[in-house]
């Protein structure tokens, strides 16, 4: 029995060409986990500011369709600041607005009950 050896064509550069993309593929593998395994930075995170009782929402709406085209909130320790600031705001935001905008400006003030803070476990829940 005879075997005969055909040429498929493939040259030697080719062939060592082949090779160094497949030695190629662990290492991009390799890389590829180890980026996704980097926790993001902190500063990546809203940081919480506490203490702060009242927000303010400045509005940008256009004026025939009253549709609201930007906001933006303001944390004030407690709603008398923030409702005294209003006019200021307004005053440093109006330059700011598109043209045509009109802008109007609210506070919202936190008020919790007493009962609110406190709340009575659930029924057949355990306290701990």
């Amino acid at each position: 029995m005879t075997l005969s050896v055909h040429d498929c064509g493939h040259t030697s550069e080719g062939i060592a060409a082949m090779k160094r993309l497949i030695a190629l593929i662990p290492g991009t593998l390799l890389a590829t986990y180890a980026w996704s395994q980097i926790p993001p930075p902190d500063d990546a995170k809203e940081p919480r500011d506490l203490g702060h009782t009242a927000v303010m929402h400045v509005y940008w709406y256009a004026p025939k369709t009253t549709e609201i085209t930007h906001v933006e909130s303001y944390l004030f320790k407690d709603e008398a600041a923030c409702r005294s600031s209003i006019d200021k705001a307004l005053m440093i935001a109006t330059p700011h607005a598109a043209e045509g905008d009109l802008m109007n400006a609210q506070c919202v003030g936190m008020h919790p009950d007493a009962g609110q803070l406190k709340k009575a476990p659930p029924d057949g829940s355990s306290v701990l």
